[in-house]
């Protein structure tokens, strides 16, 4: 008895471990994987039971084919907000169990049923002792890919994509092509989960995989923590084991035990969410191997103390109107139903130069740098980076192509350190890509200590490498922005679009940032910066145009849009 109940504690604890990788790590809310395991578990049933077929082949269709299943539902649903994925895969669930249910092929209403004498590598699995070993296999095998995957630099995409996915995307990841992939591996591991389990009860059935089960396993994941999958394992077991308990050892009936078992779930959920919502175990960052960091760029400034004003430009600097063009947008025009957001917008950004936009609020500054980034698709316009077209190209590969922006209200992302914040943004790290990363050899390790350098390179650029390892929702306003300015720099873009550097933040800290961003412009790159503080205009921009509803109607110097009598009037001289 006692036997037969831990064959369940780990094939349930499998589970668990499957959609912790998923919403643990990836934020992905899915409660369709409990019908996912019912396909593989159907799949091996169907095979292995009606047809003959090798129980380790019928396994491996049944994994083929929940991938598949997972791919297609994955594309379907993921697009959606977080509140509808759940929906969507709750009526994804409940669709998968009823389609299951009406193949009389697949035993109608009653299922798959009288399942036995299956073999794996020649043992026969008759009694539960023999469904021991496999069930503890199949276990390890499970954890063992998602820890590869989840603590991993994969990994650490899939935590960019749970705290905030535009973020992530923001720093040249292709946040949906990530969420297909985990919901299609975990669909894979919870199809061989569900192969094993059915064969470990002996039929596939409707009522085995439906919404309770689904339950199950999220209070699991839910109280060993999102993100530990040890504590998936140790939740498992333990809520597995409070029906034998309570029947065995308190001598409850089975049907009371079973009832008994829900109303615990419950309690001790509540009590989880209510005193610890972090779960048992809480997550931990990934342990990064941090070399010797490369020689950091001189930098002007080494903290928020430091008061160190923007560097003279250099006497032979080339004048603005010569410098090449880096971007150009030519009438970039967009409308949200009745409001025109961009109207015929025409900009050029020059190599090694700093172009401020200004303007009053509503102008339209950061629905520019939409536009710009790809993040909102134009109605109308063309932009070009090093004469090559950006419109029509997703956000990550706008990054890639060499534009990256900051964002005004920052979007770090909050659970992550600082130093995996700016990790994320180090384009070319191969353990990002899931070939790569089961590939033998070092390769994958050696890439991620070179990206943590390169990290902690551009941390100590900004003055933040002493905050390395502090999360990022711990830190003041100040710093943060400083943060989000290596992160921009780490993506390695020659483009920065810098959204209020300096907005909200406290004195200590406006000298260090603008002479940061001076720093930037003299090692070559090109800045464009939205920013309502005109000291901060007039110290960093050789150019700056002014914007109003939704076009840019003045440009030139600072001193040159001031002294307009009617710019003065309408936004200068409220100042």
């Amino acid at each position: 008895m006692w036997i037969n109940y831990l064959d369940q504690a780990l094939l349930l604890a499998a589970l668990a471990v499957s959609v912790n990788l998923l919403v643990g790590y990836a934020g992905q809310v899915s409660v369709a994987h409990a019908a996912f395991a019912g396909v593989g578990g159907y799949t091996a049933c169907f095979l292995a039971g009606l047809h003959g077929w090798p129980y380790l082949a019928s396994l491996a269709v049944a994994v083929l084919v929940t991938t598949v299943l997972g791919v297609l539902i994955g594309l379907i649903a993921l697009g959606l907000a977080e509140e509808f994925l759940i929906l969507m895969t709750l009526a994804f669930s409940l669709g998968i169990i009823g389609v299951l249910a009406t193949f009389d092929a697949l035993g109608g209403v009653t299922g798959i049923t009288g399942v036995d004498g299956l073999r794996l590598f020649g043992r026969t699995l008759d009694t539960p002792a023999d469904w021991l070993i496999p069930s503890a296999v199949v276990l390890a095998l499970v954890f063992a890919v998602c820890r590869r995957l989840g603590e991993s630099p994969y990994g650490q995409v899939l935590k960019g994509i749970r705290e905030d996915a535009v973020a992530t995307r923001a720093l040249g990841k292709n946040t949906f092509g990530y969420k297909i992939g985990i919901f299609a591996i975990t669909s894979g591991l919870t199809g061989l989960v569900g192969g094993l389990y059915s064969g470990w009860l002996g039929q596939a059935t409707p009522s085995a995989y439906g919404f309770p089960l689904a339950m199950a396993v999220f209070a699991m994941v839910i109280v060993g923590g999102n993100a530990n999958l040890a504590g998936s394992i140790a939740a498992g077991v333990v809520l597995t084991m409070i029906e034998p308990v309570l029947r065995q050892v308190l001598a409850v009936q089975s049907t009371q035990a079973a009832l008994v078992q829900v109303v615990l779930y419950g309690v001790l959920l509540l009590l989880v969410m209510l005193v610890r919502p972090q779960g048992l175990f809480r997550e931990r960052p990934r342990k990064i191997a941090v070399p010797a960091a490369p020689e950091a760029p001189a930098a002007p400034a080494s903290g928020p103390r430091a008061r160190t004003s923007p560097r003279p430009r250099p006497a032979d600097r080339t004048p603005y109107a010569e410098a090449d063009i880096v971007l150009r947008a030519e009438g970039l025009s967009k409308r949200f139903g009745g409001i025109t957001a961009a109207k015929n917008i025409d900009l050029e950004l020059r190599r090694g130069t700093v172009t401020a936009l200004v303007g009053p609020n509503g102008a339209g500054k950061t629905t520019a740098f939409d536009l710009l980034t790809g993040t909102v698709v134009p109605d109308t316009g063309s932009v070009t980076l090093n004469g090559s077209e950006l419109v029509g190209m997703r956000p990550d590969l706008i990054v890639r192509a060499g534009l990256a922006r900051t964002f005004q209200d920052v979007r770090l992302l909050n659970r992550l350190t600082c130093l995996e914040n700016v990790m994320l943004a180090v384009p070319g790290n191969p353990g990002e890509r899931i070939g790569r990363l089961f590939a033998p050899g070092r390769g994958v390790s050696r890439a991620d200590r070179e990206a943590a350098a390169e990290a902690m390179r551009w941390l100590e650029f900004v003055g933040m490498a002493g905050q390395a390892a502090t999360p990022a929702d711990a830190l003041s306003y100040g710093q943060s922005k400083l943060v989000s300015l290596a992160r921009a720099l780490a993506t390695r873009a020659d483009v920065l679009l810098l959204d209020e550097p300096a907005s909200g933040v406290d004195a200590a800290w406006v000298e260090t940032m603008l002479a940061m961003v001076a720093a930037v412009r003299d090692e070559g790159r090109t800045v464009c910066l939205v920013e309502h503080d005109l000291d901060v205009v007039r110290r960093l921009s050789d150019h700056t145009c002014f914007m109003e509803l939704g076009e840019i109607t003045a440009s030139g110097t600072l001193d040159e849009l001031t002294g307009s009598a009617r710019l003065a009037e309408a936004y200068f001289g409220a100042q």
